[in-house]
């Protein structure tokens, strides 16, 4: 299962997220939709990030056990988050969609 944890301020904005797991929605060998649809919809921000906004988000990447770790390294404003929260909606159709596959956990602070 992949699960994502989004992580919100105190005004609910978009402060940074990860990525763990595999979805295994397909047989060994096979193409899985689900893994390559949540890596492109959470990779996006990233390059939106850095080449559209021209920040510099800290982000950690691990193939071998399926994690992303992204973190503004700035306040979030409405640039940052028109392109979060465009992603969080990208990866909650899919956990509506395939909930057995993907879930969704938010956390305050």
């Amino acid at each position: 299962m992949i699960k994502i944890d989004v992580t919100l301020d105190k005004n609910g904005m978009i402060t940074g997220y990860k990525v763990s797991g595999h979805a295994e929605s397909a047989k060994t060998g096979e193409y899985d939709l689900i893994c390559n649809s949540v890596s492109v919809l959470t990779q996006a921000p990233i390059i939106g990030l850095e080449r559209h906004l021209k920040r510099k988000p800290f982000y950690r990447v691990d193939e071998v056990d399926g994690i992303l770790e992204v973190a503004l390294n700035s306040a979030p404003d409405e640039l940052s988050q028109a392109l979060l929260m465009t992603m969080y909606y990208g990866v909650e159709e899919l956990a509506q969609e395939f909930p057995q596959y993907v879930r969704i956990k938010e956390h305050r602070r």
